[in-house]
């Protein structure tokens, strides 16, 4: 995701990666298809279908991989408090 961008809009297709960095904050969205998202020291990854959104806590890296045709949304919410 570019630096100073609040929302973005992504299509990838199957088996394509977007990088994230610094991505604590950031929300995605799938709003088409399905992705895998696996952030920097976390044990846990996330699969998310058409419809679902995730809040992403890591101050590193996360990927983004479709595991068929995708369109996501990336927003930078507010810190919460």
């Amino acid at each position: 995701m570019k630096a100073g961008c609040e929302r973005c809009t992504l299509a990838l297709g199957a088996g394509e990666l977007a990088r994230l960095e610094s991505a604590a904050g950031l929300e995605v969205a799938c709003e088409s298809g399905r992705v895998w998202i696996t952030e920097e020291c976390h044990a846990s990854d996330v699969w998310l279908d058409a419809g679902q959104r995730v809040r992403l806590h890591g101050e590193g890296l996360a990927l983004i991989e479709a595991t068929r045709r995708a369109r996501v949304r990336i927003e930078r919410l507010p810190a919460p408090g």
